[in-house]
């Protein structure tokens, strides 16, 4: 199970007295950040919003519109009298046109009443109901999308695997054609040597060109991503992020060990999957 961090979710419904559209856009962050728009009488609801969001979403940039409108056709009631009384003080005092007079007092204070039904419990538990609904079709995107992402993260660990395989075989022949040619130069010199010591030095060099440790940790770090990236969990992508570095730390040590051309030429084979793997790890949940 793979979400990525970019979703996107829709509705339109009525209540009995509110129209309402929602729209839930999400897109990548390093943490989980909401910015959520709300009609004036769902703002005591908005911590309750947010949290529902976390909880379901977990991560990412989270952008909540929520446009609704009354069902009532008499929403809206002129005061008369406040309205002439505005009128005529104006009236006294300008020199504008009725029109435009008219324009200023219909904005001015308690020219215009609206009488916008009360939001009932039931709107309420409409509404609720419809942003569960949003939240799911995000999550389905998502989800969709972490398909597609598990794929392309599947393919570039496969690849690092099949690299180190022949960095592994690689790094035996170097390792056994050097030693025969150490001793060949030794026995070229034509001098009384030490065997033991001798034996000692070229196993020493030889130990500091050997990169088994650095191998049997990559392949240990690849094994545990792709256990991370198969299990159920859903909020993955840090694990993976973290796991990413130990995999590029024993890449790096590989490749500085190693004194050999054709294993370098892995290494940087090994990078370029690697990067691929972060780049897509930075939008997964």
């Amino acid at each position: 199970m793979l979400h990525s961090m970019t979703g996107y979710g829709s509705i339109s419904f009525q209540s009995n007295n509110f129209s309402f559209d929602i729209e839930l856009k999400t897109l990548n962050s390093k943490f989980f950040d909401s910015k959520i728009s709300l009609p004036s009488y769902l703002t005591n609801k908005e911590i309750e919003i947010a949290n529902i969001l976390k909880k379901k979403l977990f991560r990412g940039k989270v952008d909540l519109k929520i446009n609704s409108n009354s069902n009532n056709s008499d929403s809206i009631k002129f005061n008369k009298k406040v309205i002439r009384d505005y009128f005529k003080e104006l009236n006294e005092i300008s020199d504008f046109d009725s029109s435009q007079l008219l324009k200023a007092v219909v904005n001015l204070p308690n020219s215009i009443d609206k009488n916008e039904r009360n939001f009932s419990e039931l709107d309420l538990e409409k509404f609720f109901l419809a942003l569960d609904e949003v939240i799911e079709n995000v999550i389905v995107f998502r989800s969709m999308e972490g398909d597609s992402i598990k794929i392309d993260l599947e393919n570039n660990s496969n690849l690092i695997s099949q690299l180190l395989k022949e960095v592994v075989t690689l790094s035996k022949k170097h390792s056994a054609k050097l030693k025969d040619s150490l001793n060949k130069k030794i026995n070229d010199l034509m001098v009384d040597l030490d065997k033991n010591r001798l034996e000692q030095e070229v196993i020493y060099y030889l130990e500091k060109i050997d990169i088994n440790e650095e191998i049997v940790r990559l392949q240990s770090h690849i094994s545990y991503f792709n256990d991370i990236l198969n299990n159920d969990s859903i909020e993955k992508g840090k694990k993976l992020g973290f796991i990413c570095q130990e995999i590029g730390r024993e890449i790096n040590t590989i490749g500085s060990k190693a004194n050999n051309s054709e294993i370098q030429s892995k290494v940087v084979e090994m990078k370029t999957s690697l990067e691929k793997i972060r780049e897509q790890v930075l939008n997964i949940v």
